[in-house]
């Protein structure tokens, strides 16, 4: 697996003087705030990195994410015996901040491409990232601790596939991908999945036709994206109709559908039709019950609908 790109001069002067300075600070109980130092942590435990991207004290998600999650017993207890806790705070207020955190932070964004946060990354010692989270919409932290622990054997995944070759090795990556989630597989390992199919181009295994599938629900959702953005003044009556459009043209089922009627939940919710809103959700959540997004549903249902399961 290659190394994450390497920083320009100006971020390793940072990293050095976070080193002199800063290489003994935690953020708080179990954290490292230090990049190097927890890449290096990392790689002494045989432990992946688990990063997480806040603004401690004015992002409302990022601050229900450490209450409801990030202090309790269980994240305590579990998440230190499968990563190194790496803390990347953005506050409004850095006064307690040293000039190489501040530095280290807005390099490392960029790098791994952060947009809003919370974000949280999972990657392996040397920085490659191989899952991401972002947001946080309400689980439980037994719910959000059972699925990072859950992901924390993708390295060892991808590094057995690395010694297999042909069919088993296309069985080997699509394990580790499946484990990361389609949409981060899709948009940060391509290469491996036009890799498994072409190891499997007569669909022996039936991966070919698993991984053209999970592609053209990428450029689905990707579509239903460029809609919201390319109409954003447009009445929710137009962009309704746009969707429905979309899934007409597409012949949209199972996770294709779903993702449609939680975008259209979403207008609906925006014009304070609850009712409509809701509806929409537990329809998209039976369209493919066992998805990522139908535990993502399921959080918010019991968040602002007050439902303890729909399904």
């Amino acid at each position: 697996m290659k190394p994450l790109n390497r920083f320009p001069v100006r971020m390793a002067l940072a990293v050095m003087i976070s080193t002199l300075f800063v290489s003994t600070a935690v953020a708080e109980e179990g954290w490292l705030v230090d990049f190097e130092k927890a890449k290096a942590q990392a790689a002494k435990e045989g432990k992946p990195i688990l990063m997480e991207f806040t603004g401690s004290d004015w992002c409302p998600p990022c601050k229900a994410l450490h209450k409801n999650v990030l202090v309790k017993d269980i994240f305590k207890e579990e998440m230190p015996k499968h990563y190194i806790l790496l803390k990347l705070d953005n506050p409004r207020d850095k006064s307690k901040q040293t000039d190489a955190e501040k530095a280290q932070y807005k390099e490392l964004a960029r790098e791994y491409k952060v947009t809003g946060v919370p974000s949280v990354f999972l990657a392996d010692a040397d920085g490659n990232p191989f899952f991401k989270s972002s947001g946080y919409s309400g689980q439980s932290a037994d719910e959000w601790v059972e699925q990072m622990v859950g992901k924390s054997g993708i390295p060892k995944a991808l590094a057995k596939a690395e010694k297999a070759k042909g069919i088993e090795r296309a069985k080997l990556l699509d394990t580790a991908l499946t484990m990361m989630g389609s949409k981060f597989a899709n948009e940060s390992h391509g290469g491996k999945i036009d890799e498994i199919i072409n190891l499997d181009a007569e669909n022996k295994a039936g991966l070919k036709v698993k991984y053209e599938g999970a592609r053209k629900a990428a450029q689905f959702k990707e579509t239903l994206t460029q809609i919201m953005r390319a109409n954003g003044g447009a009445k929710s009556e137009a962009l309704i109709a746009k969707v429905d459009e979309l899934v007409k043209k597409e012949k949209a089922t199972g996770e294709l559908l779903q993702e449609a009627l939680f975008i259209k939940s979403s207008i609906m919710f925006r014009d304070k039709k609850k009712d409509e809103a809701e509806k929409l959700l537990i329809e998209a959540q039976k369209a493919a019950p066992k998805s990522d997004t139908a535990k993502r549903i399921d959080g918010i249902l019991k968040k602002f609908f007050g439902k303890k399961n729909s399904l």
